[in-house]
């Protein structure tokens, strides 16, 4: 490698491009940045790790784009959190950044060197110091690329780019000089980024202040920074150990290694902005043009016209209304103004946010498409995850949204946050199924992040609801056909203290119709802003990869589109696949002290219970959570002890009520227990199999007939619970017998005895009872049933007459075993077991329900049912 020298022998010491490393900032860009920048956000995290970096070896900073400003606010920001400052920048003159009195040395020293050197040595002696200061383990700054320069006079098009991309000749150099010494290097990408998920390439202001363009001058970074000065941020890419990644390729030569690694240096910081801006946001007429052709819509409406004797400009015509109907139009107008609303309401309705798994969700975007899948409980749902991720500095999701939802002013509002809309069902509309396909593919293919909810609609039970498997079929199939090499599913759980629509699912579930949603309903849901609902906790599971999920299957199922037995394998996948996110997202559900304290009230076999009888029960069922592992609310840790804010809280909502004396007696009324059963709903997974293990105990039940009779119920409850996986089902039994004889509620030795007076034993037999009299009831209902039968309708309406009358009797002791959507799950279950029928009807409540082909077979159903109950 060639080097200038001076007379002497020497490089010189004080060149031009070498005025020494910058150790402060001058007076006036120490000012600009105090004033604008002092909020430009870096991830603690980051900022621990360059520092470890840093005393493992020598630390090269990497960035994009050639840029002084960028270099003016990347410096403040390394100085601000007192991590290594790079001794030498690329391409970029540092002496405006400096104070006055270095600015005169140099510019003097500068001079004297132009003299006697000229300039032709300057580039040279820039890649001789940066290969220096690596060896000597001191930090430097290289980019990539300057600012796309236009070819010179006589210079042909190749030199341009060579020029362009400057900062391959600096890795070139440090890749030599540890080609032979193996120094550790440690390669950190630095990506800055103005704004918060919004590149929209339409308006010329937009171009100026959001810097949508690749490589922008420093004039328009300059406002651009100035702009978004509180939504700036700084991320840190993976690094790269060079020693590592030399050893990994140096078979095929320094040369190529360096093109390799410039290769992955470009794509970590592509990815790095991609996770924050996301992809291009076009305009709708533009994604328009982009989803309403192609051959299979052609071809579509050429059979439809005939078919229908229809023109064809007709049917085009239509498909362009379907996707007016269905695409999102995001734009950052319409996001501002909903965080602005959020960012009101949010603080006056509830105590606090909480988040955990975003990280893993994150890193998952930075390489390919994410889809959220989050659980349904409130309409807040639509707005936590985009905000949770715009507050991250992370694009927002589109979110499939029901049509019910695009009422206006809202559904204006939600289209221009992200939202697309789709009907509730389009079962043989050919033309809009196409149209919706093309336009989910092309948001795949695009990599945007999207968010659903595969319940459907909100849990108005608490408890996750059955899949609905429609969407993640439309996605799954636009996978399989090669939309993208691989997408992430992400189960997501929501889980509020108290939810907004309390009182409305009461109704619901109580049998009322439910209340459209439209611009007058939201008026009176403004109520909601005189209560303070808790705290809501998000947690994201693990991302499922679809790639290595399918894995070599993936193209038998691509080549055996058509084929009834590749169709079925399809079908049969995405079912196992839509109760595997069920599983993941109850999995990660976070346990707060309302739905413990809910489970022990509604657990109980009487209405009211003394204070002390709850503690033992609640204190038994916390000591579950914790053995199992499952994460808790900082609420609930602090109410261990004594539970008594909960029960304040839950007081002050009406929810229960407190009998005072000197042991005081806490109540439930009856036309609160279904509120509160919401909250129970939303751990009862973790109590499903304990629950059913303490009543085959308690039944005296041993050995297999344990196994056997937790089996039938949870057979008979498979429209209730995404079910445990029937491989796991035996150990997990065997866990939980391991953790009764922990807990004394099993007396170990010859012929092991139930001790039928164990807290563990109380506390968790009776958490599903209301099922048992919901399914009992409706058993007993059914069996009256002549041949002609009753509509849906008509029988949960006999079903729930005779409940009422059980309860005055003392047959049945849980009113919230009323709730609709138990007796319609029952009503499906017994459908599905063949002991009635469901004809006719176009809606689910007008079809007519008659005995079925094994109705004889319900008697020992009913039967069963009442001796669990222990009734007669």
């Amino acid at each position: 490698m060639s080097t200038f020298l001076s007379p002497s022998g020497e490089p010189p010491a004080n060149a031009a491009t070498d005025p020494g490393p910058l150790r402060r900032l001058g007076f006036w860009p120490r000012l600009l940045c105090r004033t604008f920048f002092s909020q430009v956000r870096i991830d603690p995290e980051a900022v621990d790790r360059v520092r470890a970096l840093s005393a493992q070896g020598s630390v090269v900073y990497v960035m994009r784009y050639r840029s002084l400003v960028d270099y003016l606010l990347v410096a403040f920001i390394l100085l601000r959190e007192r991590l290594p400052l790079p001794e030498f920048v690329s391409d970029v003159p540092t002496l405006l950044l400096r104070p006055l009195n270095e600015i005169v040395s140099i510019l003097w020293e500068r001079l004297r060197q132009a003299r006697r050197f000229g300039r032709a040595w300057r580039h040279v002696e820039d890649r001789d110091r940066c290969q220096r200061l690596v060896r000597q383990g001191r930090p430097v700054l290289i980019f990539m690329r300057s600012r796309a320069p236009g070819v010179r006079l006589l210079e042909g098009r190749r030199a341009a780019v060579s020029r362009a991309r400057s900062g391959t000749d600096y890795l070139s150099e440090i890749v030599h000089a540890g080609w032979s010494d193996g120094q550790e290097v440690f390669l950190v990408p630095l990506a800055l980024t103005r704004g918060r998920g919004f590149r929209r390439r339409e308006s010329r202001l937009a171009t100026l202040v959001y810097s949508v363009q690749e490589a922008p001058g420093e004039i328009k970074r300059l406002v651009s920074l100035l702009w978004n000065a509180r939504e700036t941020s700084l991320s840190l890419g993976s690094e790269v150990p060079l020693a590592q990644f030399m050893r990994e390729f140096r078979p095929e030569g320094e040369a190529r290694v360096v093109r390799r690694l410039a290769r992955v240096l470009q794509i970590v910081l592509y990815r790095e902005e991609r996770v924050v801006l996301g992809p291009e946001l076009l305009p709708k007429r533009t994604v328009r043009q982009m989803v309403v052709q192609g051959e299979e819509l052609r071809t579509l409406i050429h059979r439809l016209a005939g078919e229908r004797n229809q023109p064809e400009s007709q049917l085009w015509r239509t498909a362009e209304r379907y996707f007016g109907e269905i695409a999102a139009n995001f734009h950052s107008t319409y996001f501002s103004f909903l965080e602005f609303v959020f960012n009101r309401v949010w603080p006056r309705v509830f105590r606090g946010f909480e988040y955990q798994g975003l990280e893993k969700v994150a890193d998952c975007v930075r390489r390919h498409p994410v889809v959220l899948v989050p659980c349904h409980r409130s309409h807040f749902d639509y707005l936590i995850l985009s905000y949770l991720f715009h507050a991250n500095y992370l694009s927002p999701p589109h979110i499939a949204a029901g049509i019910n939802m695009s009422f206006w002013p809202l559904g204006p509002l939600f289209r221009g946050a992200g939202a697309y809309f789709i009907r509730r069902s389009f079962e043989g509309n050919e033309l809009y199924k196409c149209v919706f396909r093309n336009y989910l593919t092309y948001l795949i293919r695009e990599g945007y992040t999207q968010e659903f909810f595969i319940e459907g609609g909100r849990s108005r039970t608490g408890k996750i609801l059955t899949p609905k498997l429609g969407m993640l079929s439309a996605i799954v199939n636009a996978f399989i056909a090669g939309v993208r090499r691989d997408l992430y599913l992400v189960p997501v759980s929501i889980y509020y203290e108290r939810v907004v629509e309390e009182e409305v699912y009461q109704r619901e579930l109580g049998g009322a119709e439910k209340e459209k949603e439209s611009f007058w309903a939201l008026l009176k849901a403004r109520t909601v802003l005189r209560k303070k609902y808790g705290t809501v906790h998000v947690a994201f599971a693990d991302p499922i990869s679809l790639s290595a999920l399918l894995g070599e299957g993936i193209e038998r199922l691509r080549l055996g589109t058509g084929d009834p037995a590749i169709e079925e394998e399809r079908r049969r996948f995405t079912q196992k696949l839509g109760f595997r996110i069920l599983r993941d997202v109850n999995a990660v559900t976070v346990v707060g002290a309302t739905s413990v304290s809910a489970t022990v009230l509604l657990g109980l076999p009487h209405a009211a219970c003394r204070y002390a009888e709850f503690l033992r029960a609640a204190q038994t069922l916390l000591r579950f959570l914790r053995r199992q592992e499952v994460r808790i609310t900082g609420t609930l840790e602090r109410n261990a002890e004594d539970f008594k804010e909960n029960l304040a809280f839950l007081e002050t909502a009406g929810l229960i009520q407190r009998l005072p004396g000197d042991d005081a007696v806490i109540h439930v009324p009856p036309e609160k227990r279904l509120i509160l059963d919401f909250y129970k709903n939303n751990s009862i997974h973790f109590f499903l199999v304990p629950a059913l293990l303490s009543r085959a105990l308690l039944k005296g039940l041993h050995g297999t007939a344990v196994a056997e009779e937790v089996t039938w119920w949870l057979h008979l409850y498979r429209w209730e619970f995404p079910l445990p996986e029937r491989a796991t089902l035996a150990d997990e039994l065997a866990r939980l017998l391991d953790y009764f004889r922990s807990e004394g509620a099993i007396i170990p030795g010859d012929g092991e005895v139930v001790d039928s007076h164990n807290g563990l034993l109380s506390a968790t037999a009776g958490i599903l009872d209301n099922f048992a009299e919901a399914y009992w009831i409706t058993a007993q209902t059914m069996l009256r049933l002549s041949e002609r039968g009753l509509t849906q309708k008509g029988l949960l309406e006999a079903v729930r007459q005779r409940y009422s009358t059980g309860l005055l009797l003392g047959e049945v002791r849980k009113p919230e075993g009323t709730s609709t959507v138990t007796l319609r799950n029952a009503v499906s279950r017994y459908t599905e077991m063949g002991f009635v029928t469901a004809s006719g009807g176009s809606k689910a409540r007008e079809r007519a329900i008659a005995p079925g082909p094994s109705f004889a077979d319900l008697k020992g159903v009913e039967r069963r049912l009442a001796a669990h109950l222990q009734l007669p």
